[in-house]
């Protein structure tokens, strides 16, 4: 962005003349603002397909009918909700497989230490016990 110039302050006349010029230059950078916050609002469904499926805008038939699809049922707060349901069960069964995996490994793990302690304790008992 360019910067802005700076006029010299002489005199209250040109200060009241460049705090106007300021509030315009406010007031339009505020539209323009509006203007693209407005414009991502009506394309942010797009923009996120586009980011997902590149090209999906661009293309006409059985993807573009599947992103309209999508960009609706985004729009919609019940499939959302069972989306993010949806997922959340299948990270925690995941996560409870995985769980459950490493507790069973653990759980080997310390019976194969505990058979070799008991191994180890026995044929000392027998190497004292010939002696």
């Amino acid at each position: 962005m360019p910067k802005a110039k700076i006029a010299k302050i002489n005199n209250a006349d040109h200060l009241e003349r460049e705090i106007s010029r300021l509030k315009k230059r406010t007031r339009k950078l505020e539209l323009d603002l509006g203007e693209r916050v407005d414009f991502f609002k009506d394309n942010y469904k797009t923009m996120a397909i586009n980011s997902v499926i590149p090209g999906v805008g661009k293309h006409k038939g059985f993807i573009s009918m599947a992103a309209r699809v999508a960009g609706i049922a985004m729009g919609s707060g019940k499939f959302k909700n069972f989306a993010t349901s949806a997922i959340m069960t299948a990270v925690e069964f995941v996560g409870v497989r995985l769980g459950i995996n490493l507790f069973s490994k653990y759980q080997q793990n310390r019976r194969k230490k505990r058979a070799r302690k008991k191994a180890s304790a026995r044929g000392r008992e027998t190497e004292h016990d010939d002696e």
